[in-house]
């Protein structure tokens, strides 16, 4: 996978060592990329970006649960098709 990251988003380890108070008041820009030996070691974010992003997976992952629970459903019904409210049954959502 690759990203298009802009230059100005791309700050070596030296420089955040030395300039960290003035990375961290960039981040109302968007995050940071930090370059070690010239290539992306760490990415600097806000907080608030942080917990968007961790909540985010966290629904993302328990949405595959469920469908790795829908499909095994399904499976053990000998690919019978289920309705939204069978599934939310068998999954307890009701």
């Amino acid at each position: 996978m690759s990203l298009s990251i802009a230059s100005n988003r791309l700050v070596t380890s030296s420089e955040v060592g030395r300039h960290f108070g003035e990375f961290l008041d960039k981040l109302d820009e968007g995050e940071l990329i930090v370059l070690r030996h010239g290539r992306p070691e760490a990415v600097i974010v806000d907080f608030q970006h942080y917990e968007k992003l961790h909540q985010e997976l966290k629904e993302l992952r328990e949405l595959a649960d469920h469908l790795n629970l829908c499909l095994e459903i399904r499976q053990r019904r000998d690919d019978r098709v289920l309705s939204a409210e069978e599934v939310a049954a068998e999954l307890g959502l009701q």
